[in-house]
């Protein structure tokens, strides 16, 4: 039996299969309009691998995995539906205020975007106070009003509803929920308590808004589904989601946004497997494709996560992998400012036209276009996706853009790869910095097609401690869509401050009970079926929690205190709090984990017959520099055997993609066709 994992990215739909033993891997250009093209096409490719049928070969597969981009494409495009919202009376502006935050827009900072209009939002008399006691009953009737008035006079075409301290009482809530449903069965509603039941009336309503927005970005993946049946697929469609699971179609379409950053939680999902073979626990992650660059931290095997994602500038509830994205991609556009300097991005070729050596259209050099003109990628080695690429295009790109500024061509390529490093060095350190963490002690481990030629000097001028990548580096999310287990979790607001007077073993089976019903639903037996509890703790009142891992199903509150304080110590310093700070547990989450059939890293055991630099199959030009080129020794992947090392600088040279050896580094060749790179 075979499983499948497809990552939908802006440039390349990666495609990887695997049988258990062997991994086959394909890219095909992303088709922006009907990504469903590009997934099939993908398929077709892995199929005349196998030299079978394409309905024969997903006939034997037991499971699909897809990574979508397709809600991140409606955010990013702001093409969702119209959504009104219901919210408690005199808390009608609290969703455009935004807690006074602030986005940064070429320079200047302006208020967030907001998916709802003013005119579409109606305040309904109700009052529930912070105990969860009524203090005015809902008016139905002005439910009814409001609902009809949306519907029909302002054609909403999706509903959120949102009300004060629904989170201790939901009752209000829920029946404004159930009266729009009734008097409107086929408009999409949303209600934020269902969604996200903790305190903080912002996040619930945005969760609910943002949900309303994104409700039809699931209809190609729906379109998709049933494409694939009639092909042959008879595995159900498991969607990635951005806490690093997987969901049934089904229960996308209840929470669409989850689906936000399905490809890079996927890619560090992949990345953690990867750091574990090489037997590097600590690691950060950076996945470069083709439209932006995604950093991530793997602690202890396990992506660090955070409670609070933020979309297009407004904070939500969505638990995700902590990711942070930057505007640097292989596809990223170079341009001139108004004071004459070079940049690079956030614009994206993206798939069409793409870079200009891809001969789709392209007229404006991209990062990619630059790695070719520099030798650090062959136009004879790079045979992904059936693209030709074209080195005379990208000179003249190169050259073009560069003539109102006297840059040649070679000093323009040399200088959109010293912009994304340090785009990149910039995004990374931001990250080091807001998490705490020491590079001394990770390794990076590369993602993405364009990742391991920068990585790699990115990690020797920042003092990380190795570069970890493979031959699956550029498909590594699509291997997190094929090997992500079913992932769901449920929360049970607290907010009391510790200690406590309950272990809470109660809320606990509650939730868990809810959990085991819905992963039973999804088909996932009794025996590979896991369940893991947690807490949010903070400072009293603070805003930031910081989830702790929970060995059973229980609170103790001494030793939750104490282990808070420690890691909070750790991470902000000892002088962040005294000891008479009082500590508060937020909220108590079961993480409820499906297995199932999944892709493996394959275990390739052939060894060098003696360890040391192997002899290279070739050498080119590379332009580390802006003066003159060096030669460089170039070698295929498939030619290393583990225990061998390369020294930089050196070339290794894959269907897809190209991996760097920065001089002054090595590069160790380990099992399982992963590489790690050090310094000397």
């Amino acid at each position: 039996m075979l499983v499948i994992g497809i990552d939908v990215g802006g440039t390349f739909t990666d495609v990887v299969c695997s049988d258990g033993a062997t991994t086959w891997k394909a890219k095909s250009p992303t088709i922006p309009d009907n990504f469903g093209a590009g997934v099939i096409k993908g398929c077709e490719l892995i199929a005349g691998q196998f030299k079978v049928a394409l309905g024969q070969m997903l006939g034997d597969v037991e499971r699909f995995g897809l990574g979508t981009t397709a809600v991140t494409n409606v955010l990013a495009t702001r093409q969702g539906l119209r959504v009104g919202l219901l919210t408690t009376a005199g808390f009608e502006k609290h969703l455009h205020l935004a807690r006074g935050s602030r986005v940064n827009v070429d320079g200047w900072l302006e208020m967030p975007w907001n998916p709802v209009g003013s005119a579409d939002i109606v305040g309904i008399e109700e009052r529930i106070d912070r105990e969860g006691n009524i203090v005015e009953p809902l008016d139905e009737a002005a439910v009814e009003r409001a609902v009809h008035r949306l519907c029909v006079e302002r054609e909403v075409e999706a509903l959120a509803v949102s009300f004060l301290w629904s989170c201790r009482n939901s009752v209000h809530e829920k029946a404004a929920a159930d009266i729009a449903r009734r008097a409107h069965p086929q408009l999409p509603v949303f209600s934020g308590v269902e969604l996200h039941p903790i305190q903080r009336e912002y996040e619930r309503t945005t969760m609910a808004v943002l949900n309303a927005y994104t409700a039809r970005a699931l209809d190609g993946v729906e379109d998709l589904e049933r494409d694939l049946r009639a092909l042959g697929l008879k595995a159900p469609l498991l969607l990635l989601h951005s806490g690093g699971g997987a969901m049934t179609v089904s229960d996308a379409r209840n929470s669409p946004l989850g689906l936000a950053s399905s490809g890079p939680a996927a890619g560090t999902v992949a990345a953690g497997e990867l750091a574990r073979v090489v037997g590097c626990e600590d690691a950060m992650c950076c996945d470069m494709g083709g439209t932006s660059t995604d950093v991530s931290v793997v602690v202890d095997g396990t992506a660090e996560r955070r409670q609070q994602a933020i979309v297009n500038g407004l904070v939500t509830g969505v638990s995700s992998i902590d990711v942070e994205s930057i505007g640097a991609g292989g596809g990223s556009v170079a341009w001139v400012d108004s004071r004459g300097m070079l940049r690079v991005g956030p614009q994206s070729a993206r798939a069409i036209p793409g870079p200009v050596c891809y001969g789709r259209g392209g007229t404006v050099p991209t990062i990619t276009d630059a790695n070719l003109l520099l030798g650090y990628i062959s136009a004879e080695s790079f045979s992904s996706g059936g693209i030709e690429l074209d080195v005379e295009a990208a000179a003249a790109a190169c050259e073009s853009l560069g003539a109102p500024i006297g840059f040649s061509a070679m000093q323009v390529a040399h200088g959109i790869r010293e912009i994304a490093i340090a785009e990149m060095e910039k995004a990374i350190l931001a990250r080091l910095a807001s998490s705490g963490h020491d590079p001394r002690k990770l390794s990076i481990v590369s993602i993405g097609g364009s990742g391991s030629l920068f990585v790699p000097t990115i990690a020797k001028q920042l003092g990380f401690k190795s570069t970890i990548s493979s031959e699956f580096s550029s498909v590594l999310s699509a291997y997190g869509a094929a090997s992500a287990d079913i992932r769901y979790e449920t929360v049970l607001p607290v907010d009391r401050v510790l200690p406590l007077q309950s272990d809470y073993a109660a809320g606990f089976e509650g939730l868990r009970r809810a959990l085991s019903a819905q992963l039973k639903a999804n088909g996932v037996p009794d025996g590979k079926r896991e369940y893991h509890f947690e807490a949010d703790v903070r400072l009293y009142r603070q805003k930031t929690s910081i989830t702790l891992p929970l060995d059973e199903a229980r609170i103790d509150s001494g030793w939750l205190s104490q282990t808070f304080k420690a890691l909070y110590a750790e991470r902000y310093g000892p002088a962040a709090y005294s000891e008479t700070t009082m500590v508060e547990l937020s909220t108590l989450r079961v993480v409820g984990i499906g297995q199932t059939t999944r892709a493996r890293l394959p275990d390739d055991a052939r060894c060098a017959e003696s360890a040391g630099q192997p002899a290279p199959s070739a050498a080119r030009d590379v332009w580390m520099d802006r003066h003159r080129p060096t030669e460089v020794p170039v070698h295929h992947l498939d030619a290393l055997r583990a225990g061998q090392v390369l020294e930089g600088p050196a070339l290794i040279d894959t269907s897809d993609t190209t991996i760097w050896t920065p001089p002054g580094m090595f590069t160790h060749v380990r099992r399982n066709r992963s590489l790690e790179t050090l310094e000397v």
